[in-house]
């Protein structure tokens, strides 16, 4: 009886300890801590592990041993930023526009529109895919740069259930499951953008970036000309599933 007893108290505790173990992240990599190489200037998201561009536009990774005058930490070409999670975070452009100089005249309006609006896209698989009918939860870090002139709202993750890749650099059509509707604003400031949503299933790839689809705006933060960019600092991306514990 005393040994019954036991075995079904160490059951118990066994069946606790379980439900109290964490989910796990499944973003691999979720910090951009795990590079192949240190990064020493622009365009070098390749060097962190795993991670890839979606589109012709390039990303960054920081690192405190590159130049302040291209990807370095905390200074860099961009503004001033420290990590969130360890030593290095990513980058990229929600958007640029693409207007050029009006070299035709009228002092009013010095810019004639470009073709289209530039926009930078970050990818890595998942852990494994995402199971049809459970719930999630997803966040992510994002910062406004120091030396952005315009800020922008849509910025967010969609989750894929096949690698994407686009021969062009303008925006993605996909419907993002979690994004921002607000302008994310404040410049050389952690922002959490994070939410809770229902897989499909198969889900298998990350892709960060600014989604239009779910709503896009731009502000301009300064009065007269302006750079005419949004760049956001990246870091801390954590995907778990929802469980009845949480």
């Amino acid at each position: 009886m005393v040994k019954s007893a036991l075995l079904v108290a160490s059951y118990l505790l066994l069946q606790h300890a379980f439900a109290q173990t964490p989910a796990a992240n499944l973003v691999p990599n979720g910090s951009f801590e795990v590079v192949t190489d240190k990064p020493y200037t622009y365009d070098q998201l390749k060097v962190a592990e795993g991670w890839t561009n979606v589109t012709l536009g390039l990303s960054e990774v920081f690192d405190s041993t590159a130049s302040f005058k291209t990807v370095g930490l905390p200074l860099n070409d961009y503004g001033s930023i420290q990590p969130t999670d360890g030593s290095r975070c990513a980058g990229f452009f929600a958007w640029k526009d693409d207007m050029r100089r009006n070299w035709d005249g009228g002092a009013e309006d010095p810019f004639t529109k470009g073709w289209s609006a530039y926009s930078e896209y970050l990818m890595i698989p998942l852990e494994k895919p995402l199971e049809a009918g459970k719930n999630y939860t997803f966040s992510m870090q994002v910062a406004l740069s120091g030396n952005s002139d315009r800020a922008v709202s849509g910025i967010g993750a969609y989750f894929s259930p096949v690698p994407l890749r686009g021969e062009h650099r303008r925006f993605l059509q996909e419907k993002a499951q979690v994004a921002t509707e607000d302008i994310v604003l404040e410049r050389g400031t952690w922002t959490t953008v994070k939410d809770s949503f229902e897989a499909d299933g198969g889900e298998a790839y990350l892709i960060i970036g600014v989604f239009p689809y779910v709503g896009f705006d731009t502000k301009r933060i300064i009065e007269g000309p302006d750079n005419q960019y949004a760049y956001y600092y990246l870091d801390q991306l954590d995907l778990k599933l929802v469980t009845s514990e949480q």
